[in-house]
């Protein structure tokens, strides 16, 4: 407890935070209820940071690990540059192009191509002074797992050489600002107003970081990219493969011998107290003026204007959930949804991914019991070609065998790796045991 208490003395102090009041509030009225409630905290100890350098590569043994997963899944780890790093952005858009959207090089090869894997993913995690780079593909049930890291090894190796294209760079970056944007019109959360500026400030002692980092997207080079990923994953990575079985037992690590420090028995400092600020009065809220409509066709409109970003959201909402599905045909429904988006029209779905990825559009499906959705966020300058999409998706739907007999397999893995989650086990036993087998609700809860 002593530890805890002096961490928290030695961090937690006004000198090693960052405030940032957004939303509606000025500088004169926030400037005397800061100081009232904060002003009087005393100063804490300086914060030293660690200094974390990228630390050498070095090659080693696959890691092999157990456990109670359906699928083998094959992994690989770089030590990379980290926030502040001016390559941060050209390996974050690298990642993207080569795992992280849905019309990834990896997606397109092993999952929809090949089908050796059910899922893969590519992506790059930016902490303050290194980062993480990973590549993760979820091997396809009954397929070698040494073919799949093969083929993995063989991809990230020619994505390396050749680097990514201008159209697949610009869909990359497209999708990044646009998942910024969409997040700024939040005033608090993650990703909104208020910690996009507390991140700058604290990480690179600027609140307007995020415009240079904006600036950096944009400017990203195909070659950047071949530059920066030849640097850095063309060292030895960390490789883990995760295979079914059963964990080995449990055993308790060392414990470290403590030293003695004047930290462990510095006195507390003498505490302030403070008023309990009043529940002042609460301002009417604001909201949106609601229009109404109803098309030839019958359909329902509804619709509320909003201007603080360039984002449009729509849902199409169906009288018809998870309790429509037949009790011989559990799960229809939300194989019906996830297959919207995997073939419509004249376009297959490496092609809707790459459309919605040119526009910045986002095409998603949810479920209830009693509702199906199909949700579209869209920039609004790309707002009518986003909508010609939704159209294409939700009127066209192909259901081509091929991709049904691909989704159903991932299902099936979903499944079969739920059956080992405790959570989802619960989840799944509850809705029958409450309404029984044959109710329509019996399944009401799951989500495939």
């Amino acid at each position: 407890l002593a530890d805890v208490q002096q961490w928290f003395r030695d961090k937690y102090g006004p000198n090693n935070a960052v405030l940032v009041l957004a939303g509606d509030i000025n500088a004169a009225e926030a400037r005397p209820l800061v100081e009232k409630y904060f002003g009087a905290i005393p100063r804490g100890p300086v914060n030293t940071p660690a200094q974390a350098a990228i630390p050498p590569a070095k090659a080693r043994d696959t890691i092999v690990m157990k456990d109670r997963v359906a699928a083998t899944q094959v992994m690989r780890f770089w030590a990379v540059p980290g926030l502040l790093d001016r390559s941060m952005a050209t390996l974050d858009l690298g990642g993207s192009v080569l795992g992280g959207l849905a019309s990834s090089r990896l997606d397109n090869a092993l999952v929809r191509n090949e089908k050796l894997a059910v899922a893969v993913s590519a992506g790059y995690s930016p902490f303050q002074r290194v980062g993480l780079f990973q590549v993760q593909a979820t091997v396809r049930p009954g397929v070698d797992p040494a073919a799949v890291e093969k083929r993995l090894d063989e991809l990230m190796a020619e994505f390396i050489r050749t680097g990514p294209t201008a159209e697949e760079l610009r869909r990359a970056s497209t999708t990044e600002v646009a998942g910024r944007i969409r997040g700024l019109e939040q005033v608090g959360g993650f990703g909104g107003k208020a910690v996009t500026l507390a991140e700058g400030k604290l990480y690179a002692n600027d609140a307007n970081f995020y415009r240079r980092v904006l600036a950096d997207y944009a400017a990203v080079t195909p070659a950047q990219v071949r530059t920066v990923m030849g640097q850095w994953l063309t060292r030895p990575p960390l490789r883990i493969r995760l295979e079914p079985g059963e964990r080995p037992p449990y055993q308790e690590a060392a414990a470290t011998p403590k030293t003695a420090s004047a930290a462990t028995t510095a006195a507390p400092p003498p505490s302030t107290r403070r008023e309990v600020p009043k529940v002042g009065q609460l301002a009417s809220l604001d909201f949106p003026s609601i229009q109404r409509a109803t098309l030839s066709n019958g359909i329902k409109v509804t619709y509320a204007q909003r201007t603080a970003v360039p984002v449009t959201q729509m849902a199409l909402s169906f009288d018809a959930g998870l309790a429509a599905d037949a009790p011989n045909q559990r799960g229809l429904q939300g194989m019906v949804l996830g297959l919207l988006e995997e073939g419509a029209g004249s376009l297959t779905a490496q092609q809707i991914a790459e459309r919605q990825e040119d526009l910045g559009a986002i095409i998603t499906t949810a479920s209830s019991p009693d509702r199906s959705n199909v949700i579209l966020s869209a920039l609004s300058p790309n707002l009518a070609p986003s909508l010609d999409l939704l159209e294409t998706v939700v009127e066209q739907p192909t259901f081509a065998p091929a991709e049904v007999e691909r989704f159903r397999t991932q299902v099936l893995t979903g499944i079969a790796q739920a059956k080992n989650d405790p959570n989802q086990i619960a989840v799944r036993a509850l809705p029958t045991l409450l309404y029984g087998a044959n109710h329509p609700y019996a399944l009401s809860l799951i989500h495939i």
